[in-house]
C-alpha cells in the first residue's frame, strides 16, 4: 500500500505547483499578448510607412485601419470612381471620424451636383478638425460663391494658423485679391489680427512684386504701426516700389508712415531717421565712402575716396511739384582732391539731368544755382558724385549741406 500510495504521489507530484502554474499561464498570456499586439503593430507600421508612396498596398497590409482606406482613395484622384467610394465607405465603417474619408465624400456629392449633401459633410469635417486644409479650401470657396466676403477670409486665416501647406496656396491668392479696392480694407482688418503668418505674406509679396500697388494700398490701410514699421515693412515696401518706378505710391506710403517728401530731407545730414530712398542712401565700400559726421556741435556728411576712383556716394529720391528752384550747398571743411558734385536728374525712364552743381572746395564756401522741374518729372533723384583725381592725391572732403529752395 505504502508503495502504491507513493506510486500515486509521485505521479501528482510530477504536476506543476499552482503557484508555478499561475506564472506559466501568466507568461503564456503575455507572450500571446505580444503576439496579438505584434499582429497589429507590424502591419499598422508597415501600413503607415507604405502610405506615403504606396496607399493601396498600405489599405491591404492594414485592412482595418480607416486612415490607410482613406488615403487609398484619395490617390485614386476621382471620389466618383467605384473602388474611390468603396474604400471611402469602408474607412467610414472603421471610423467615422475619419476627417479625409468625410472629404472625400463631401468631394463626391459635390462633384454629383449635391451641394447641400456636400456642405453637411464639410461643416462636419470643419467641426472635427480645423487643420484640415482641403475642408478650409472648400469652405473659403463655397463663401466665395456666396459673397461672403467675412466667411472666406476667416477661414483663410484658419488655414493658415494652422498649416504651413496653405502658404503656397493661399499667398498668391491673397496678394491678387490686394489689387480689388472692395477688400483693401477686410484684408487690412484680418492682417491686424496678430498671426504667425502675416509677416510671412507681406515680405513673401513685397519679395515677389506681382501686386506691389495692391499690398502697398493694403498696409497703407493698416493701423498696426508698430508692427509695420518695427518689422520694416514700409521700408521694404517703399524701396521695391521706387526701384519699379511707381513713386507717386512710394510717396503715399511713405506719407502713411512717416512724411510726404516735399524737398531735401535730412539737409544738414543731422537726422538718420530720414530713410532711404526720401532720405540718403550713402555708400561706404572701402574705396568710396560717406557717412554722417559732426565737428563740435555741427554735422556734416564727409566724404573720401582713393585717387581713381569715382562714382555715385550719396543719392535721394525728391518729389519736386513743377515750378523754379535754386540747388544750394556749402562746404563744411577744407577739402583734397577733385571737387565732387551734385546733380539732380528726373527719375524713370528719360533720366533728364535737370542741373549740376559744383560742391566748392574751401571750408564754408557756399554755391547755389537755378533750375526748372517741368511738368512730365515728378520725381527727381538728387546725387552726389565724386570724379576722379588728376594725381595721387586721396580725396576727402565734408559737406555741411545741401538743399532745394523755392524759386
Amino acid at each position: 500500500m505504502a508503495t502504491a500510495s507513493n506510486i500515486v504521489t509521485s505521479g501528482r507530484g510530477s504536476a506543476l505547483p499552482k503557484s508555478v502554474r499561475h506564472r506559466t499561464i501568466a507568461r503564456a498570456g503575455i507572450a500571446l499578448g505580444a503576439l496579438l499586439a505584434a499582429a497589429i503593430f507590424v502591419p499598422s507600421s508597415l501600413a503607415d510607412w507604405a502610405s506615403v508612396d504606396h496607399p493601396r498596398i498600405a489599405a491591404e497590409i492594414a485592412p482595418w485601419n480607416a486612415s490607410a482606406a482613406a488615403n487609398a482613395a484619395a490617390a485614386l484622384d476621382n471620389p466618383r470612381r467605384g473602388d474611390a467610394r468603396a474604400l471611402v465607405r469602408k474607412a467610414l465603417a472603421r471610423d467615422s471620424t475619419e476627417v479625409p474619408a468625410i472629404e472625400l465624400r463631401a468631394l463626391d456629392l459635390a462633384l454629383s451636383g449635391k451641394a447641400a449633401g456636400a456642405r453637411r459633410l464639410f461643416g462636419l469635417s470643419d467641426e472635427l478638425s480645423r487643420r484640415s486644409l482641403p475642408t478650409r479650401l472648400w469652405l473659403i470657396q463655397d463663401s466665395v460663391d456666396h459673397g461672403d466676403v467675412e466667411g472666406a477670409l476667416r477661414n483663410f486665416d484658419i488655414a493658415l494658423r494652422t498649416t504651413t501647406d496653405a502658404q503656397p496656396i493661399l499667398f498668391p491668392v491673397l496678394a491678387k485679391a490686394s489689387a480689388d479696392p472692395t477688400l483693401t480694407v477686410p484684408l487690412a482688418r484680418m492682417l491686424e489680427s496678430k498671426s504667425d503668418w502675416r509677416l510671412t505674406f507681406l515680405e513673401w509679396a513685397i519679395t515677389n512684386g506681382s501686386y506691389l500697388d495692391g499690398i502697398a494700398k493694403l498696409v497703407a490701410q493698416m493701423n498696426d504701426r508698430r508692427f509695420i514699421v518695427g518689422n520694416g515693412i514700409d521700408q521694404q515696401l517703399i524701396e521695391k516700389l521706387a526701384d519699379d518706378g511707381q513713386f507717386g505710391l512710394a510717396n503715399l506710403l511713405n506719407g502713411r508712415f512717416g512724411k510726404i517728401a516735399d524737398g531735401v530731407a535730412d539737409s544738414n545730414f543731422a537726422n538718420p531717421s530720414a530713410h532711404y530712398p526720401f532720405g540718403w542712401g550713402l555708400v561706404s565700400d572701402g574705396m568710396l565712402t560717406t557717412e554722417r559726421s559732426s565737428s563740435g556741435t555741427s554735422p556734416m556728411l564727409r566724404y573720401s575716396a582713393a585717387p581713381a576712383r569715382s562714382g555715385q556716394v550719396a543719392a535721394q529720391l525728391l518729389m519736386l511739384r513743377p515750378g523754379r528752384y535754386a540747388l544750394a550747398t556749402k562746404t563744411a571743411a577744407q577739402a583734397q582732391g577733385a571737387a565732387p558734385y551734385w546733380t539732380l536728374s528726373c527719375a524713370g525712364r528719360s533720366g533728364a539731368q535737370l542741373v549740376q552743381l559744383v560742391q566748392p572746395l574751401g571750408a564754408g564756401v557756399q554755391a547755389q544755382t537755378g533750375f526748372t522741374v517741368p511738368t512730365n518729372c515728378t520725381a527727381q533723384w538728387l546725387t552726389l558724385r565724386i570724379r576722379p583725381s588728376s594725381d595721387a592725391t586721396p580725396q576727402s572732403g565734408a559737406i555741411a549741406s545741401v538743399a532745394v529752395l523755392p524759386g
